[in-house]
């Protein structure tokens, strides 16, 4: 029973892939210079955003380091690198920083 449920998947594939590629070589219907210029109106852009897209995955390849720069100022400029949210300043109770905060009253010892 088995042979006979994996050859009729055989031939579901085969029959599958035939219809498929017979579909595939059948000529497009030819357009009219109307449907032809909303086509182009509609996908304007498409194709220089493509190329931009390409273009900055060659220069990653070519040059790598220039790529993590690039991300590096994204992150900075996002605020990722806030020097006064770093782990250990100021997070933890018993801080140096929030006990001179406390005994002062104020915003710390800076002058």
């Amino acid at each position: 029973m088995g042979d006979w449920i994996g050859l009729g998947i055989i031939v579901l594939v085969a029959l599958g892939a035939f219809f498929g590629l017979a579909r595939l070589g059948t000529p497009p219907e030819p357009m009219t210079p109307e449907e032809f210029e909303s086509r182009v109106q509609e996908s304007r852009g498409w194709m220089s955003a493509g190329a931009a897209a390409g273009m900055h995955a060659l220069q990653k390849l070519m040059n790598p380091k220039a790529a993590e720069a690039v991300e590096a100022i994204k992150d900075l400029e996002a605020g990722y690198y806030d020097e006064h949210e770093q782990a250990g300043e100021g997070d933890e109770p018993g801080d140096p920083q929030d006990e001179a905060k406390e005994k002062t009253g104020g915003e710390g010892t800076d002058a």
